[in-house]
């Protein structure tokens, strides 16, 4: 095909597209609507293929060098002190905070710059209206010029305009119940290197985090379902925050003063971008305008990256842009799926509503940040990911030189179906036997008695509840663990195996500290262990059987229940431990 390129975005993904399209002899357009390059923005982290593609780039130096600094992560207190902490050092680059830690703007204006050697910048402008046919794309812009080019690459954010003008009513977004605003304040003497971040009830959290520019970067996050508020004016907006986050604790006050003289304010009602398809004719998408996962999914700038680097790899490989696009989306679609499975109760689960679910969250939190456990916690915060193999571009011209790659073991097997049962059988067995052993029921009277004397809260199920949903939810264990252990050796499986071991172990665990022993503070501390540990479980099973984490969810959401159940018995009965 002919060699005119337009982006439209000058953004992570617009920039590392540009880069290497100009690069290979293309002559690539970048129209960025806003009148300026913008160097806003907050923390983002580059991870597996995101940090391969910036090597090749020979980038990754330098971006590591504008680092933000930020040593880990610590949830706190109303007043300050450290409830859970994980520090980078300790939890490696899948954790909360990665080793490539920088700002979205030192980011972009590190691709910006060597890219516009190769290309030519328009801002302040915008495209209004598009006509193609096998031939070229038209593109008209709000300055009035119409131009002519063999492939436009939409490579803007997740409310694209341009985006809507080609692909009208397509996109169905998933929306994740959490409002943020990001903003910048200014930093004191009590600002560390430490990722702070602070839950008040009714889903609200207040974080700062560190940069290297002399300042604190804030946000304020409210977990509800949507209500339209990104589509109102910022003044609406931040009257809204000041309204929920007043006598919020902790360093509200200074963060809502701070929110009002900013100039980076930037507000959103987080989801999902789901398209069915990511190009019509001449035109692809690429970024969050073709699958923004959110920043919960903790990936969001490893696909951009990734995404931007595959599609123009693949239009340097092909003479048909439709067959570009077409290899491209092939190739992306698994990483992109799999970074949107991050299940909708995640947010919930980080954003608790009351002042007990907070008290839980901490005591999860600050068990999962043990040694023994933190490197399965990392995988909740954004670990792997189906990413595509780059080595496939290795040969083209525009990439780096030919290389052989290097020679790749084929995965080991999983289980035989009959192992695997007999295994899944034998772990679930094991477990059974245990709460049997400390089950309150007449073959125990002692605890029996003991049980029944507690005063237990008024939505205590009956006995007879108990009994249904047990064996429901080791059904749900036992068809996710088959399934697991029948998927090839590997570190996720592995990591998955693992958890589902731990998760039922912990059930065993659980009945042995509140039934015989009677330990109350003990149990319900490890009830709010057993949450962190079950969304773990569903969060790494997800990247390796779907299936297997779906029907683990029933196990997740009762445990939560169990939990309130059980801090609520352990505050009403102080004087009935053994």
């Amino acid at each position: 095909m002919s060699r005119t390129v337009l982006i439209t975005g000058a953004s992570i993904a617009g920039n590392t597209a540009a880069w290497w399209l100009g690069r290979a002899g293309f002559a690539v357009t970048v129209v960025e609507r806003a009148p300026a390059f913008r160097d806003g923005g907050q923390n983002i982290d580059v991870r597996g293929s995101g940090r391969e593609v910036l090597r090749r780039m020979g980038l990754e130096r330098e971006a590591l060098d504008r680092g933000t600094g930020e040593e880990g992560t610590a949830w706190v207190n109303e007043d300050g002190s450290i409830a859970a902490q994980f520090l980078a050092d300790d939890s490696g680059q899948d954790g909360p905070t990665a080793e490539m830690e920088m700002l979205r703007g030192d980011l972009a204006r590190l691709l910006y710059e060597p890219a516009a050697e190769h290309a030519t910048y328009r801002f302040g402008d915008s495209v209004t209206a598009i006509e193609q046919d096998d031939a070229a794309a038209w593109v008209t812009f709000a300055s009035g010029v119409k131009e002519r080019y063999d492939a436009v690459i939409v490579a803007e954010g997740v409310g694209s305009a341009t985006r809507d003008l080609v692909f009208p009513k397509e996109n169905t977004p998933r929306w994740m119940n959490l409002t943020i605003a990001y903003f910048t304040i200014a930093r004191t003497p009590g600002d560390d290197r430490l990722w702070r971040w602070y839950n008040a009830s009714h889903g609200r959290s207040i974080s700062l985090r560190p940069d290297r520019h002399g300042t604190t970067r804030a946000m304020l996050s409210i977990q509800q379902p949507p209500g339209g508020e990104q589509d109102w004016s910022v003044a609406r907006q931040k009257a809204w925050l000041r309204d929920r986050f007043a006598g919020a604790g902790w360093q509200s006050e200074r963060v809502i003063a701070g929110m009002e003289d900013t100039d980076d304010f930037y507000f959103d009602v987080l989801r999902q971008v789901r398209m069915p398809r990511w190009s019509d004719g001449r035109v692809a998408l690429t970024g969050d305008a073709a699958w923004c996962a959110t920043p919960i999914a903790g990936i969001g700038t490893t696909l951009a990256i990734t995404g931007a680097y595959v599609l123009a790899a693949e239009i340097e490989r092909h003479e048909d842009v439709a067959a570009a696009y077409a290899a491209y989306e092939q190739v992306m679609r698994p990483m992109v799926e799999d970074a949107q499975g991050v299940p909708k109760i995640a947010p919930r689960l980080m954003n608790p509503h009351s002042r007990i679910g907070i008290a839980l969250l901490h005591r999860a939190l600050a068990a999962a940040s043990v040694p023994a456990v933190r490197g399965v916690m990392g995988k909740v915060f954004g670990g792997g990911s189906k990413q595509p193999d780059l080595n496939r571009y290795r040969s083209t011209s525009a990439l780096a030189p030919a290389e052989t790659p290097p020679a790749v073991a084929p995965p080991s097997a999983g289980l035989s179906p009959l192992l695997a049962l007999g295994a899944v059988g034998v772990v679930l067995e094991a477990s059974a036997l245990i709460g049997r052993r400390n089950a309150p029921d007449p073959s125990h009277p002692g605890i029996r008695r003991w049980y029944r004397r507690l005063d237990k809260p008024g939505f205590t199920p009956p006995d007879a509840a108990f009994g249904a949903v047990w064996p429901v939810l080791e059904t749900g264990l036992a068809v996710g663990g088959y399934r697991l252990l029948r998927q090839p050796a590997g570190a996720r499986r592995n990591a998955a195996v693992g958890l589902w071991l731990l998760n039922t172990a912990m059930v065993g665990g659980w009945t042995q500290l509140f039934f015989r022993e009677r330990r109350l503070g003990a149990s319900a501390a490890a009830s709010g262990a057993m949450i962190a540990s079950g969304s773990a479980y569903v969060a790494t099973a997800a990247k390796v059987d779907k299936l297997a984490a779906a029907v683990a969810v029933p196990f997740v959401a009762w445990l939560g229940f169990a939990t309130l159940l059980a801090e609520r018995i352990w505050r009403d009965n102080p004087d009935a431990g053994a």
